[in-house]
This record gives C-alpha cells, structure tokens and sequence, in this order.
C-alpha cells in the first residue's frame, strides 16, 4: 500500500516561521521605541576630561618623575572633576600615599596642596579647625648618627631626646662650705617632645609638625645649645612614654661603674 504524500506539515512550518519572525519584528520595534524614549539611540554628545593618572606605582612621600605620569581623556563625571590637568603641575611633588597604577592624581593624594611645597602640615583628609591646637612646622638639626643613621623618612613619628650641658650657678654661698656641692657642672639627658610627624627632610635638617608651644620650647633648646636625637615610634605605638633622664651620677649609681681613684705608690724610703 503506497502513502500518500501531502504537504500540510510543510505549510504548518512555514506558518509557524512567519510567525516567530513577526514576533520578533515587533519586539525589536518595542525595544528601539525604548531605547529612543530614553534618548539613548540618538547622538548624544559626551564631554571628555583631560586627567593626569599615575602610569606606574608612585610609593608615598616619593617625589613624582616625569615618566610617572601621563595624561588621558575621560568622560567627565563628578569622581575626575578635581583631578589635575597637566603633568606640570604634580611633576616633583610628594604624594602623602602610594598611587595605584592608572589612578586619578588630584590635590588630595598630594603630601602638599600648595604648587611647589612637598608638604603639607595638615594630614591628607584632615580639616583645619579653629578650635583646635595651632599646629605649626618647625625644624630642628640632627645629625644622621643621633637620626636613626639617617634613615628616617617623611610621614615617620619619632620622640625628641634632648641633651644640655647643665651649668648650676657657683656663686651662691653654701651652707657648710666643706661639704660637696648639691649640683655640679655636666649633660643632662631627656625626651622632651613625643610622637611628632615629620612632615619633610633635607640632609640632616627635619621638618616636624607641633603646636605653637612646642616650637617655642625647641626654639628654646635650640638657642641653649641642646643636642637633638630622634627615635622612631612603631606605627602602632599611640602611649605617651614616661621617664626620668639621665645624667651621668644615674648612671653610674645604675650601672654600677666604678669611679676612678689615684693609684698609691710606695715610697721609696
């Protein structure tokens, strides 16, 4: 018994083709009257920025080089508005943080927000406040072997020892002029200042943050002569250390050095 063929399947197939092809016709209409509703297929004019981004790894409180840096249009937006527009203008300055890679730099990655100073003695986020201490600069002169061999950095906190040489006053008339005098002549030792940001440093001279009293007191112990020494704190070290000084009788007490006597010698006859 032969079959007899028909084409109904075919017909079927082609109609369920058209179909889907409407369908999608008219979803595609529904979706480009969207899109142009929302004004998103038409020409849409968008303004670009010129920023200055880091093109390598910048590592805090390192003066920025030329090959840093490089300039790159943006779309603008309120996150770029503040950055720099010019390589000039951030060539040489020191950034208070390390720069990422392709990172926006803008005022408040710098150590200094002031064109042609490397420091700044507000902290990067911090805002000047009227009630506050009257933070000040300050610098002192300390040679590399009392600095850590020298190996202190800006961005560092380190404690001030001070040592003067104390003269007493030998004119004042004594109780019993036989006995030793209460004070004599000699260095005294002590920390003064504690944890104090060094905002910069050239050579052997350090630029410290500290209120207006305290510079006046190193301006002070400078003018008397004192020898400076700065210690670095750990990052983590917030406490406020006490001590007593030292003077040379304390340490001979402590320590237990033994003082020198004449030697005694027989004589002959």
């Amino acid at each position: 018994m032969e079959l007899e063929y028909t084409n109904k399947n075919s017909k079927r197939s082609k109609m369920y083709i058209g179909v889907g092809l409407f369908v999608a016709l008219l979803v595609a209409a529904t979706v480009f009257l969207a899109l142009q509703a929302a004004n998103i297929t038409g020409d849409v004019d968008v303004e670009m920025r010129t920023v200055v981004v880091a093109v390598n790894e910048i590592p805090a409180r390192q003066p920025i080089a030329e090959d840093d840096v490089t300039t790159r249009e943006v779309a603008a937006d309120p996150t770029n508005e503040d950055a720099f527009e010019s390589v000039d203008e951030v060539i040489g300055r020191l950034p208070s943080i390390t720069v990422s890679q392709g990172q926006l730099i803008n005022a408040n990655v710098l150590a200094s927000t002031t064109e042609g100073q490397t420091f700044s003695i507000l902290q990067p986020g911090e805002v000047f406040d009227a009630e506050g201490p009257d933070l000040r600069a300050v610098s002192v002169t300390v040679a590399d072997g009392n600095a850590v061999a020298g190996t202190l950095a800006p961005g560092q906190r380190v404690d001030l020892i001070v040592t003067m040489t104390i003269n007493p006053t030998t004119d004042q008339p004594q109780a019993d002029p036989a006995e030793p005098p209460e004070f004599v002549a000699g260095p005294s030792t002590k920390v003064t200042m504690q944890s104090m940001m060094i905002l910069a440093r050239n050579e052997s001279i350090y630029i410290l943050r500290a209120d207006l009293a305290t510079a006046e007191k190193i301006a002070e112990l400078t003018a008397a002569g004192g020898v400076f020494t700065l210690v670095l704190r750990p990052e983590q070290d917030e406490r406020d250390a006490q001590t007593d000084g030292s003077t040379i009788d304390r340490l001979i007490d402590e320590f237990e050095f033994p003082i020198p006597e004449p030697p005694e010698y027989e004589n002959p006859n």
